[in-house]
């Protein structure tokens, strides 16, 4: 069987564009429309190219990772699933055009639910980054992560890890910091200095999914996070993870 785990520099393997994201700084200032860093998108583009059979992405916005989605895999079928429909008129050109418009299906509706009858080559989980919205889409929809063509199923979470895409506009930010260490004193809820750079909730979903051998980490880039899928959920995970949940 071929493994599909994301190959990295270190490995000898770098031989395409989206492999050299280590020559450029990349960090939250070369998000556009996508919303991601650059780094962020190529190991989307990377993981789209490692799996095979058809693509679920949660939460759209203004479909620029569906557009990335389509591009890397010609000929897939793309669910994509979000509350409602706000694609940038670029985006939009893109995803009408004849070789995308019958394959990429815009679905509006509750993500929580799962797609019945429908299996996937690559999970895309970037919508409600709340814990318990992380967890329902993976309860939703985990099980219908498949092994394809000798590929194995990829899920790819943003927002999932620490990281430093935001260091640059926290360095400089020392009056808004004084600010809130002032306000802090007569907060019952203390906010913190510096906002995190990822979220919890999506983190402590992806590491129970790994403590209790469901997955395994392929690769990350910035606050992406790509699990390969070892095997289905037991049926009570929404217990277990929701007691060994990280704040």
């Amino acid at each position: 069987m071929r493994t599909t785990d994301i190959d990295r520099p270190e490995n000898g393997t770098s031989d395409n564009f989206e492999d050299l994201t280590w020559l450029f700084t990349c960090d939250s200032r070369s998000r556009g429309i996508i919303r991601q860093g650059f780094d962020e998108a190529a190991l989307l583009w990377k993981t789209v190219k490692a799996t095979a059979g058809d693509i679920l992405e949660i939460g759209r916005n203004r479909a620029g990772s569906t557009v990335l989605l389509a591009a890397a895999g010609p000929g897939r079928a793309i669910y994509s699933i979000d509350v409602k429909s706000k694609e940038h008129p670029e985006c939009e050109r893109f995803l009408l055009r004849a070789e995308n418009k019958d394959r990429v299906h815009r679905i509006v509706a509750d993500s929580r639910k799962p797609l019945p009858g429908v299996t996937f080559g690559l999970l895309f989980i970037d919508g409600d980054h709340s814990f318990e919205g992380v967890l329902a889409d993976v309860v939703a929809h985990w099980n219908a992560l498949r092994t394809d063509h000798a590929q194995f199923g990829l899920a790819i979470f943003h927002d999932a890890v620490p990281n430093e895409n935001f260091r640059w506009r926290d360095e400089s930010r020392k009056v808004n910091r004084f600010w809130i260490r002032l306000k802090n004193r007569f907060r019952k809820q203390k906010k913190p200095e510096i906002a995190p750079d990822y979220e919890p909730g999506v983190f402590s979903v992806c590491e129970t999914l790994i403590e209790l051998g469901l997955a395994v980490r392929s690769a990350e880039a910035g606050s992406m996070l790509v699990l390969r899928k070892l095997a289905d959920l037991p049926r009570n995970f929404s217990e277990i993870a929701r007691n060994v949940r990280r704040t």
